[in-house]
């Protein structure tokens, strides 16, 4: 399919990979408290929980603000951010001066606690890899946190495959922004007319990609958020349907 694409556009979760979080676990919690604290940043289970939410909210909210003055216009749900700023600044309210690598360690921490299940699709890599033995170019436009997403590229192996990658909480942007679109496009140096987008969101993917004249492509899986009725766009049941 899509022979005369020469860029292969990918989403990552619920398209490439199969993955499960669950943030309101008890004990990841109870188990970032006592590793903040044992940082020398001291929190009980409560502060620290109520802490992570308000930074949270603080940094989303002064990123739509952000945007608002500037030329993207986002919608407040459209706005993204970097969360490691987050993980930095309950370090530092406590007093504690940290390296990047303590922060990148406190994320990565937070959301291997948090992760139920992470794991690639049966044809994922292989469908990668084939695409680029017939000279096709593979990115990846993905909303996510560079600071999980990474380290969960490099876990699987997927992450020497791309030849971009492009994070929503870098861009300042989420899919299905034409800010974020546009900007991934501009950064990995590819035309939308010469792409191809393959998602398991009607929204952020197929309609996202359509609107910055990207042709699309529609994978159902169990984490696509609706079933996509009508899309106007080739759909497929399976990544290996891509190779025929």
């Amino acid at each position: 399919m899509f022979d005369t694409k020469n860029n292969f556009v990918f989403s990552l979760y619920g398209t490439l990979v199969d993955i499960h979080t669950d943030e309101n676990l008890p004990y990841l919690w109870s188990a970032m408290a006592r590793y903040y604290s044992m940082k020398g940043a001291s929190y009980d289970e409560a502060e620290f929980r109520e802490e992570y939410s308000r930074l949270c909210r603080e940094h989303a909210e002064a990123s739509a603000k952000k945007s608002k003055k500037g030329k993207s216009k986002l919608a407040p749900e459209e706005a993204d951010f970097d969360l490691s700023e987050v993980f930095k600044e309950l370090f530092t309210q406590k007093g504690c001066r940290v390296f990047s690598s303590e922060v990148d360690e406190a994320a990565l921490t937070f959301r291997s606690i948090s992760i139920t299940k992470l794991a690639l699709y049966p044809e994922a890599k292989k469908v990668i890899e084939e695409l680029k033995k017939r000279g096709k170019k593979v990115y990846l436009f993905t909303n996510g946190q560079a600071c999980f997403s990474i380290p969960e590229l490099e876990s699987l192996g997927l992450i020497d495959l791309f030849d971009g990658i492009q994070i929503s909480s870098d861009i300042g942007a989420k899919k299905p922004s034409k800010t974020f679109f546009t900007a991934a496009l501009k950064n990995s140096e590819i035309k939308a007319k010469d792409c191809v987008l393959i998602g398991s969101d009607e929204f952020g993917d197929v309609r996202g990609g359509m609107a910055a004249n990207m042709t699309a492509c529609y994978i159902q899986t169990e984490q696509s958020p609706t079933v996509a009725r009508n899309l106007p766009c080739d759909e497929i049941k399976s990544l290996a349907d891509l190779l025929d």
